[in-house]
């Protein structure tokens, strides 16, 4: 298991398409530092309260369209380097040639688990490149209820730790974010089950997301939407129950999708 786990992350990370995928992540990135951070960097020099990283990185703003673009498109930039794989795997014959070698589901476990991380990397780098950008320009004062400046509220999730602990609060968000899309990127082998075709398995994980966003927003229910409640900043109340029980649906099709992985026979494709 371990020796094709390895196999399978070295697949995953030293690719082109890794590298590149990041490289449009860190664009969006950039643009929004030029655009809402890098234009008011002489603010902290004036006699007023001094604007915070924490107010100001991507991950906290809710009025610019390159938070709101991150998010919508997150899912599609972390299928990208890995996301083919599976499907070249079985066409090949080399799914079958490995597993003739050692035991089928220690194959298909290292499959989830490089999709897993390497989702959640392309994920969470992001967002903490862009925040360690922020805090080059502003200073990372604590967040105070009284200015008014701060996008979390008191009823959203773990307030309490944004406004006395905001680095931990932001990590949090991050690993969550990390662990959101990293289960959401290993729709790429359920659709193995389903469809020939490699781009469309390369975009099964974002046509979900996109599907239930429309879904939420049709039945006027927008924290439903992973769009809203996985940003740091709370567009829309957030509600723990809505993301465990988003975690948990996630957690059992993809084991349901394991198993039915594991006992299925792997067939080339014509």
């Amino acid at each position: 298991m371990n020796r094709i786990f390895k196999l399978e992350i070295k697949r995953a990370f030293r690719n082109r398409l890794f590298a590149a995928t990041l490289c449009v992540a860190f664009a969006i990135c950039v643009w929004h530092f030029m655009e809402n951070v890098w234009i008011w960097r002489m603010y902290i020099y004036s006699d007023t309260y001094p604007l915070s990283a924490y107010e100001k990185w991507i991950g906290a703003d809710n009025a610019s369209v390159q938070p709101l673009l991150l998010y919508l498109i997150m899912p599609a930039l972390c299928a990208i380097p890995y996301g083919r794989s599976f499907y070249f795997d079985v066409k090949s014959g080399y799914a079958a040639q490995i597993i003739s070698r050692g035991k089928k589901s220690d194959y298909i476990r290292a499959k989830y688990g490089a999709a897993f991380v390497s989702g959640a990397l392309i994920g969470m780098i992001p967002l903490m490149f862009d925040f360690l950008l922020t805090a080059m320009v502003f200073p990372m004062v604590i967040p105070q209820v009284g200015t008014g400046t701060f996008p979390v509220a008191a009823m959203d999730i773990m307030s309490g730790v944004f406004y006395t602990h905001p680095l931990v609060y932001n990590l949090i968000f991050v690993l969550i974010d990390g662990c959101f899309w990293g289960l959401l990127n290993c729709a790429v082998l359920w659709a193995v089950n389903f469809v020939r075709n490699r781009f469309w398995i390369l975009l099964t994980p974002f046509i979900i997301y996109i599907f239930v966003f429309c879904m939420v927003h049709f039945v006027n229910r927008v924290s439903l939407s992973p769009v809203m409640f996985l940003r740091p900043s709370a567009p829309f109340r957030n509600d723990i129950r809505v993301v465990i029980c988003a975690f948990i649906i996630l957690i059992v099709v993809n084991i349901i999708f394991y198993i039915h992985a594991v006992k299925k026979e792997l067939v080339a494709y014509e």
